[in-house]
Formats: C-alpha cells, structure tokens, sequence
C-alpha cells in the first residue's frame, strides 16, 4: 500500500469514525459500505479521469442456432460435430448459457467454413444445428460505463460511430455482410445489463480482433474487497474523497446536517485538486480553442471572430 492508500476496510473505519458511530459494529460498517460505493461512483461521473480509461478486445464472431440441447457448453471450449456433420471452431467467451442457452457464438479454427450434423463441446454439451449467421451486436465488458473508440485490429481500420437513423438507413433489413465498418450503440442488455454495440457490416470473418476504449464503471465492493486497496480503483489522490462523501451520506441519514455539510466541503477541496491533477495529467498539452481547419486530433472548433463584430 502507498503511503497514503487504504483499504476497503480502513475507509470504512474512518467513515464510522467521521460519523461518530462504533466502527466494530457489522451493521455500521455495512452502511457505510454501501455509501462508499456511492460515492464512488459519483466521483467516477463527475469528470472523464485519466485513470477511467481503459482498453479492451474482443474477437468477431458467428451466431449458430441449435435445437435438443442436452448437457453444459462451457464459453471458451473447443466446439466439433459428430459422424456426419462438419466442422470445428471455439465457442466465444460471451456464451450466455442462462439467458440465451441456444445461441452459441463462436469462431472457426484455422480452414474450417461451416458447421453442421451435430454439435458437441469439449465439457458433454450435445446440440442439433439449426442455422448460423454473422454476429452482428456484441455485449462490452460488465466495466464499461461509457465506449469512447473501435478499432478493426486486423484490418487496421477504425470504426465510425454511427446514430440509428443513419445505421437505417445504411441497411435496414440488417443483412450486409464484409469488413465491418461502423458502430452504434443499442443500449443496455435486459439480462446482463451490459452495454450491446451493432457492427455494419455484419463482419463475414469470424476471430478478427476488435479493440475499443472505453471509460470504466466501478463495480461495487462487498464485504469480500474490504482486506483489498483501494488503489486498484482509485488513485490515493481521491480516496480521502470517498471517506468524506460516505461520511457526508451516514451524517445526513442521522440527522446532523452541519456535519454533513463540513464533510462535502472536504470532498469538494479533495475534489477541487483531483480535477486539477486530471487537466495535467496529459503532460505539457495546452488545451485552447481552434478553428475548423485545424483537426489534428478530430474535434475541431467551429468558432471564428467575424469581420467588424469587434468594436473599440
């Protein structure tokens, strides 16, 4: 631990202690855990912080219906067919066995174009193939609160941002097949509640690797991550933060409004000097206004001083 880290369980005796409220006690420390993770997330939406951003991948796949499902696919096993069928690939990590137990998402081996007879995985599944497709939406990762960029890794070629409209209008039987070319999001998955992208094309080529950079949700801490540091979410900078905040929260649910009010005043100083350190972050960039013409980084400035709209 940094000189100045905590642990789960340090802020949360702080926050009790703050409180005035004895720090042993299970049901306090379960309290002031569950402010903690509101706080938390507050801080991580006030700003895009420097330490939210993250980079991930995952890789294209095809989307094959079966029928007389009978045992367990296991995401990330070796799929292969029985006497009579064709075809051997691997089933993508994102198989959901309890929501969509039918769909297996998967990528071919290295020369195989197509399955068919009787599907069979490494750990006993067993399933009759029906029909297959490319994947055509993709859920991100449970962390992601926001995606910012794509990249098609293979074919070295980002991937335009697109609304629904525009994506409607590119294709709107949605059966376009190729080199993926743009992105738009869906919204949120109603059983995973992850965040669902839409690729168009439908990618034709199954295992081509897709990065994407996105800002990081802070998933909540249970009694589980109390021995855990708190730097591997947040930097030391914002942790008093959390402290503060919580304390903030227990106060007011007690009552005590001026300590309530003491305490977000020193969230708001512990605050005022993260946002600061955020700005710096990216070293000697000066952040300025700029006209159209200059898009070196992509988001140009539209904003031009016209001819005699100033005045002595």
């Amino acid at each position: 631990m940094g000189e100045f880290g905590m642990t789960l369980a340090q802020a949360i005796t702080m926050t009790l202690n703050r409180a005035g409220l004895n720090s042993s006690t299970t049901s306090y420390k379960d309290q002031a855990r569950l402010y903690l993770n509101i706080i938390a997330k507050r801080v991580a939406g006030r700003t895009k912080w420097w330490w939210l951003q993250k980079s991930t991948t995952f890789l294209t796949t095809f989307d094959m219906t079966v029928t007389d499902l009978s045992g367990t696919f296991v995401p990330g096993e070796n799929l292969s067919t029985l006497a009579g069928g064709t075809g051997a690939g691997k089933l993508a990590l994102s198989y959901d066995a309890t929501n969509t137990p039918l769909t297996l998402p998967y990528y071919f081996n290295s020369g195989t174009t197509a399955f068919s007879g009787t599907i069979a995985g490494a750990g006993g599944g067993r399933a009759t193939f029906a029909s297959t497709t490319e994947t055509r939406t993709y859920q991100l990762d449970s962390g992601v609160l926001t995606p910012h960029s794509f990249w098609d890794v293979t074919n070295n070629t980002p991937l335009t941002f697109r609304g629904w409209d525009m994506m409607d209008a590119f294709d709107p039987d949605r059966d376009e097949t190729g080199d993926s070319s743009d992105v738009t999001v869906e919204g949120i998955d109603s059983n995973t509640g992850k965040i669902v992208i839409r690729l168009h094309p439908g990618n034709s080529t199954s295992n081509e690797t897709i990065r994407y950079r996105y800002i990081q949700y802070i998933a909540d801490w249970t009694s589980a991550n109390d021995s855990s540091e708190l730097d591997k979410w947040i930097p030391e900078i914002l942790q008093s933060s959390l402290v503060f905040g919580a304390t903030e929260l227990y106060m007011q649910e007690k009552g005590d409004s001026e300590g309530a009010l003491e305490n977000r005043q020193e969230y708001e100083t512990m605050m005022d000097t993260a946002l600061e350190t955020n700005l710096t972050i990216w070293g000697n960039r000066q952040w300025r206004r700029r006209g159209i013409a200059d898009d070196r980084d992509g988001t140009p400035f539209s904003h031009f001083v016209q001819e005699g709209s100033l005045t002595a």
